[in-house]
């Protein structure tokens, strides 16, 4: 496969009253042709910002690439100009957002909104944008799609604003779609729906996705190769299977060590103590020592993101020297 998506050596950079921050710090990855990555980690690890850096949506005035670069199908996304990556934006990259209601806009029916991005990236007359709009909004699973096209986005339920936004990510069959934690709000049912569906619209269209998420049962369910942040950086990346048998990270063998199961009877779940640091608070050497059961001496500095294993890629001075602890001490707190 090749890749569609490269980003080396990402850093952003936010102003705030603590000065400037990094976010995100030094994120390499790649995405093929045709597959799904996940993303996971815990909120403020840099999943979303990485995200706004590839679509060129960082707040103006606030935050900024200021280092590495993001490349799409050979061309420097970090080098364009906002005219330029306005093209690729919605047309050849879309995004499903976390919460729909906050992403579109209330004054405008749903069909108006899909209508302006078709014709804007289709060059499509009214007409054959709203026949695009309606057909695309059947099929995510709306029905009387018609009459949907004309109501604003308040008279709809979650699941239906969350069907309408991946109807518009879609409408003009993106190489890449992002999806930023796109069933968060919803309930199970409507969360399977939604999952089915972006499933059915990549074997369709053989769009590539990137699925940033904290829930790592929907990571097994969706992607084929999973990369794991903290604190700004990569910690680990593996195959989607590699990764949930063999976690070398100790954050990532907590993540899985905290998932409940039915064949464990415990009063209490394994939860990894402490918080992710504030990006202004970054711990010198590796970010996660100040919370892991492992830290010895050799963490006071940085371990690199090295591969451990074919494909398998991991940030721990523990893992370099053939791997941390199982999952079971860690869950048990030995």
């Amino acid at each position: 496969m090749q890749p569609i998506l490269q980003v080396e050596r990402l850093q952003v950079t936010f102003r705030s009253d603590d000065g400037e921050v990094h976010p995100v710090s030094g994120v390499d990855f790649v995405v093929h042709e045709g597959e799904t990555l996940g993303i996971v980690g815990e909120s403020g690890c840099g999943k979303s910002v990485t995200s706004l850096s590839i679509m060129g949506l960082l707040p103006k005035g606030i935050g900024r690439v200021s280092g590495g670069r993001i490349w799409f199908q050979g061309r420097e996304l970090t080098a364009m100009t906002p005219k330029e990556m306005q093209k690729i934006r919605g047309n050849e990259i879309a995004m499903i957002f976390q919460e729909p209601m906050t992403s579109l806009n209330p004054v405008f029916t749903v069909g108006e909104q899909l209508d302006e991005q078709i014709r804007l990236h289709l060059g499509l007359s009214k007409r054959e944008a709203r026949q695009r709009s309606v057909e695309m909004l059947r099929t995510v699973g709306i029905p009387r799609a018609e009459e949907i096209a004309k109501e604003y986005p308040h008279q709809l339920s979650g699941g239906m604003r969350q069907r309408v936004m991946i109807a518009m990510a879609m409408s003009c069959s993106p190489k890449l779609l992002i999806a930023d934690e796109p069933t968060t709000a919803l309930d199970v049912t409507i969360q399977a729906q939604i999952l089915d569906l972006m499933r059915q619209l990549k074997e369709r269209q053989g769009t590539s996705i990137i699925f940033i998420t904290h829930d790592l049962g929907v990571v097994a369910e969706m992607c084929d190769r999973v990369i794991v942040m903290y604190a700004g950086q990569v910690i680990e990346e593996a195959p989607v299977r590699e990764l949930f048998q063999h976690p070398q990270h100790p954050y990532t063998r907590g993540l899985i060590a905290s998932i409940p199961t039915l064949d464990q009877q415990k009063s209490r779940l394994y939860s990894i103590r402490g918080t992710v640091p504030h990006p202004a608070k970054m711990p010198a050497g590796c970010r996660f020592a100040p919370r892991c059961d492992y830290a010895q001496e050799m963490c006071r500095d940085n371990p690199p993101l090295k591969e451990v294993e074919a494909g398998h890629r991991c940030r721990c001075w523990l893992a370099e020297k053939g791997g941390t602890t199982d999952v079971g001490r860690i869950a048990a707190g030995s």
